[in-house]
């Protein structure tokens, strides 16, 4: 049941205008590279494949559920591709797939010096966006938060849900352990605050994120109870 402060808190809200949805629509921009080598992009249509190739594209990741394989299996037509089945919600774990995506990734770098690797969900949000950040973090040996804006830079409007979001924050914790000190805002934190738009302040959001091992979900029902606001975004079940 929720709180007096909820309640007080969502019609605060309401009253100004931060209760409607902020998910983005990204059909307009089927693809984005992001680097030389990196496109993130929505789901192709057998239409899509010549504007693929004028783009340079020769590998193509596909973020989809199993069922939804065959909506792409004409890419192995013209294309190396490699399948990863995940769904976008926040308890879905996703980083199981950051080894296979790793070796792909290279793999095509080291079969020819132009590969170009796009990788998709199905609007390229979330799924996509949250593989290329980890492959970015990886290669270019940076935070969580500082890669998210990179990739944003490019495709406006990416959005990794906040279960994905936790997860790069432990990505980022194995790769630059001395970068995370205990009592400094964290990466997660700050996506959380800024991103996201959970309505607190970010020292209450990093105090609940150490107190929950950074599992975004745990620490913002501990703050606002089961109801999580409707202005917090990245929220996918």
């Amino acid at each position: 049941m929720k709180t007096i402060f909820n309640k007080v808190t969502d019609c605060m809200l309401r009253w100004v205008g931060l209760e409607f949805d902020f998910s983005f629509e990204m059909h307009g921009e089927p693809l984005n590279q992001i680097t030389d080598h990196l496109f993130v992009g929505a789901r192709p249509r057998p239409e899509d494949v010549d504007s693929l190739k004028e783009a340079g594209v020769t590998h193509v990741v596909s973020c989809l559920p199993e069922e939804d394989r065959f909506r792409v299996a004409f890419l192995e037509e013209d294309f190396h591709p490699l399948f990863l089945a995940v769904h976008d919600g926040i308890q879905q774990d996703i980083t199981s797939l950051f080894p296979a995506f790793f070796a792909f990734a290279t793999q095509a770098q080291e079969s020819r010096t132009d590969a170009k690797v796009l990788v998709h969900c199905e609007v390229g949000v979330s799924r996509s966006a949250t593989l290329a950040i980890a492959l970015l973090m990886k290669s270019q040996g940076k935070g969580f938060l500082e890669t998210y804006y990179q990739v944003r830079s490019k495709r406006p409007g990416v959005l990794p849900n906040i279960g994905f979001a936790s997860q790069l924050q432990h990505f980022e914790h194995k790769l630059l352990p001395d970068v995370s000190a205990k009592g400094e805002l964290s990466s997660l934190a700050r996506y959380l605050k800024q991103v996201c738009n959970v309505p607190v302040e970010v020292e209450v959001l990093q105090d609940m994120l150490e107190r929950y091992d950074y599992d975004a979900e745990r620490a913002i029902r501990s703050i606002f109870g089961d109801d999580i606001p409707r202005v917090v975004q990245g929220v996918r079940l």
